[in-house]
């Protein structure tokens, strides 16, 4: 990547137009040379900066995630559960990018990277107070809470229940808590009774 002063700013002009394209057409296959069209400069500078496709698509993946979406990890257990709030109101703000990421291949990996750093964040945090949940049991919480807090849910709540993101928000928070307490709970049921 090159690295002189203008770098940074060309680097995030690219992606940026390559986004508004991607809202604008509803699709991911955009060439290079419409992204350098719409960016205004050559199909050379595009490559200089994201040498291949992947590399476009990963650095547009994170860009999304802490720039448009602001998504930040939280390290507690409450910043997991209503992590899925926030990021579904984001989603209403683009709903058409929001749409293409969750169900095309490309919106996939463009994801993929964030939703890895997630489960390891997840398995970490929701544990943390209970170490005497089984393995099989904490497997299969982050499993279904790994179903829910996504950006798919978002979209069947809106398209098949008329959600917005906040309400949308709200009941997967609620699923998540009830996942959690419910894992929890047997989990203390089934250990002996302490003195």
């Amino acid at each position: 990547m090159p690295r002189d002063e203008g770098a940074a700013p060309t680097r995030q002009h690219i992606i940026e137009s390559f986004v508004a394209l991607i809202e604008e057409c509803d699709d991911v296959t955009i060439s290079t040379v419409r992204i350098a069209e719409r960016a205004n400069l050559s199909v050379r500078t595009i490559y200089k900066y994201f040498p291949c496709r992947d590399a476009l698509l990963q650095a547009t993946g994170e860009w999304l995630n802490t720039q448009v979406f602001g998504f930040a990890l939280g390290t507690g257990k409450n910043d997991l559960v209503q992590g899925f709030r926030i990021a579904a109101e984001r989603f209403d703000e683009h709903p058409n990018l929001s749409r293409i990421l969750a169900l095309t291949r490309v919106g996939r990996s463009m994801r993929i990277k964030f939703r890895n750093e997630l489960a390891i964040r997840r398995r970490r945090t929701l544990w943390r107070d209970t170490p005497e949940v089984p393995a099989a049991d904490r497997r299969r919480a982050e499993a279904v809470i790994a179903c829910l807090d996504n950006i798919q849910s978002w979209l069947t709540l809106k398209e098949e229940f008329d959600m917005n993101g906040s309400e949308a928000g709200t009941a997967i928070s609620w699923a998540i808590e009830v996942i959690l307490r419910e894992t929890r709970a047997a989990a203390s049921s089934d250990q002996p009774p302490q003195p």
